[in-house]
C-alpha cells in the first residue's frame, strides 16, 4: 500500500526519489515525507517501529494533544498500513506512558503540572546518583559517542528541528546514565525524560532557544571527561532544575 505520510517521517535524507518498503506493509514516497521521520529508519526493521516513531513524535510535540482519542482503524487509514502494526505501536506507547489503553479505547495521556514536577524530582534523583558511578567509566569510546550525540544535537538545533534535539537530548542523558550500571532504572529514566520534554513543549513560555538547550550539555560532557563525579552530579542537578522556565526564574531541561 502506498501512502504519503505528511510531515511524519523524521528528517534525514532527501535526495531525489526515495522509496522505502518495510515488509511490504508500508511504502513511503519522497519529498516532504522523508523530511520528518527518516532519521529513525536505520533503527527500524518492522512496520510497527515506523508507526511507533510517527505517533510518538506527534505526542511529544503535542500535535496529538492530551486526552486525544486514538483508534487503530483511524491511524491505520491515516498512516497507510494494516491494524497489526498500529496495535503493536500503541502497546509500546502505553509502556512509555504516552497513551492509556482501556479495552479498544486509546487516549493520549494528560499533562499535569504536579505530575511533571514529580517526574523531574525523580529524574534528578536518578541522574545525580548515577553520575557518581558514571564518572568512573568514561572511556575514550564512550566520550567519542557522547561527543557524536552532542554534535548531532547542535546540528539539529541549528536546523531548527525540535524533535531531533529532543531525541538527541534523551540519547545523551541515557548514554551517560548507562555508565552507572544501574540498568534497572534506565527505562524509568527514559519515561521521565520524555514526559519532562513533553510538558516543557506544552507550555511555550518554558521554551528556550534550541541551540542554548544543546549547549547546556557541554558542561556535563566536560565534567564526565574530567572524571569528576561530584562535579558531574552537581552539574546534572542544576541542568535538571533549570529545564522548565517560570517567569524570570529557571526552575527545571
Amino acid at each position: 500500500m502506498r501512502t504519503r505520510l505528511e510531515a511524519d517521517i523524521p528528517r534525514g535524507a532527501r535526495q531525489g526519489r526515495v522509496d522505502i518498503i518495510i515488509n511490504n506493509d508500508i511504502d513511503i514516497g519522497t519529498d516532504d515525507l522523508v523530511q520528518q521521520a527518516f532519521a529513525l529508519i536505520p533503527k527500524l526493521s518492522r512496520p510497527s517501529d515506523l508507526v511507533y516513531g510517527i505517533v510518538k513524535r506527534r505526542i511529544i510535540l503535542n500535535e496529538l494533544t492530551p486526552e486525544t482519542v486514538l483508534t487503530e482503524l483511524g491511524l491505520a487509514h491515516e498512516i497507510g498500513c494494516s491494524q497489526g502494526p498500529i496495535r503493536e505501536a500503541l502497546l509500546r506507547l502505553q509502556e512509555d506512558g504516552l497513551v492509556v489503553r482501556t479495552g479498544r479505547r486509546t487516549v493520549v495521556t494528560r499533562l499535569d503540572a504536579e505530575e511533571a514536577e514529580e517526574m523531574l524530582a525523580l529524574r534528578r534523583r536518578i541522574e545525580t546518583r548515577g553520575a557518581l558511578k558514571a564518572a568512573r567509566h568514561a572511556s575514550s569510546v564512550v566520550l567519542d559517542e557522547l561527543r557524536r550525540i552532542l554534535g548531532a544535537m547542535k546540528e539539529a538545533a541549528v536546523d531548527g528541528d525540535e524533535y531531533r534535539v529532543i531525541e538527541a537530548d534523551k540519547d545523551f542523558h541515557l548514554a551517560l546514565f548507562r555508565l552507572s550500571g544501574l540498568d534497572a532504572l534506565a527505562q524509568i529514566l527514559v519515561r521521565c525524560i520524555m514526559h519532562s520534554n513533553r510538558y516543557k513543549l506544552w507550555a511555550p513560555e518554558h521554551r528556550r532557544p534550541l541551540i542554548e538547550t544543546a549547549r547546556r550539555h557541554d558542561i556535563l560532557f566536560e565534567r564526565l571527561a574530567a572524571g569528576d563525579g561530584p562535579g558531574l552530579a552537581a552539574a546534572l542537578g542544576t541542568h535538571i532544575d533549570t529545564i522548565v522556565l517560570e517567569g524570570d526564574d529557571e526552575v527545571a531541561a
